[in-house]
């Protein structure tokens, strides 16, 4: 599809691809190598469609955390690096049940012709994963991107923090409404100590992994941190998502539920 793909330049060598299925992916790019955080939902050809855009440079590709929105096009590259502990939430996401979501997804939004090959899209799976260090740096040539353990949306989420730029790409480990009422989800309480902890760092600005593909200041993790302190249960409503109806989830905001410019948590009351 024709303008599946959208870039925003954040500076001279990174850049935010969004699909219109609504997920960011990053691309650094460095002298020697450059580097993509998550592939997406896989539906159509970012490998190809960065190449023709954007580099030509050999791709390193980490997965921020496993869930099948930022590992679906897995498949498109010879392999991925993930947490050890997502490992099998990205097989489970990749499997045929949850690639069948993705195409009624894709259907109703109108975004797969007759030309699109569903049988092969079912038959992908998460690719050839390759265990993240949790401590490990990549070089990809007068950029180093140190791997940042973020548990809390999913037990083996993490961030991206680059050196020269000051900044972390978090992509859903925090964000203005993060998801932590999923069954790989940690407790919130784990979730305001890696909120702390990652504060220590020096970061100046943020990139998340839905939204608009733009820098968000470090100032919003302060934000989505006070949030989550602050949660009442008695104020928290009660709500549902599309493929996600059976869980126990409720919202907590200050603000306005789902505005952006606001934030919230949603969470499992049994889960604090």
């Amino acid at each position: 599809m024709n303008n599946y793909f959208t870039t925003f330049k954040i500076n001279n060598h990174i850049f935010q691809i969004k699909e219109k299925m609504g997920v960011l992916m990053t691309l650094i790019v460095g002298n020697n190598q450059a580097m993509l955080i998550d592939t997406g939902y896989g539906l159509y050809n970012i490998k190809e469609y960065i190449y023709n855009n954007i580099t030509k440079l050999p791709l390193i590709v980490v997965a921020s955390h496993g869930h099948m929105d930022h590992t679906g096009g897995n498949y498109l590259f010879a392999e991925v690096f993930i947490h050890p502990d997502d490992i099998s939430l990205c097989q489970k996401h990749n499997s045929k049940s949850w690639r069948e979501r993705v195409l009624n997804n894709a259907t109703k939004l109108n975004l797969i012709d007759n030309n699109f090959d569903k049988e092969k899209f079912l038959e992908k799976n998460e690719g050839k994963l390759i265990p993240l260090d949790s401590s490990q740096t990549f070089d990809l040539g007068s950029i180093t991107v140190d791997i940042i353990p973020m548990e809390g949306h999913t037990k083996g989420s993490v961030g991206l923090y680059i050196n020269e730029d000051n900044y972390l790409v978090v992509t859903d480990a925090t964000c203005p409404f993060v998801w932590l009422f999923l069954e790989e989800s940690t407790p919130v309480s784990t979730y305001i100590k890696m909120l702390k902890r990652i504060l220590n760092l020096n970061f100046t600005h943020i990139l998340l992994g839905h939204g608009k593909g733009e820098l968000v200041s470090r100032g919003r993790v302060l934000e989505f941190l006070e949030v989550a302190e602050k949660i009442n249960l008695e104020k928290a409503v009660k709500v549902t998502f599309n493929d996600f109806e059976n869980y126990n989830s409720y919202c907590y905001t200050e603000g306005v539920m789902y505005n952006q410019d606001h934030c919230g948590v949603v969470f499992d009351p049994n889960k604090m």
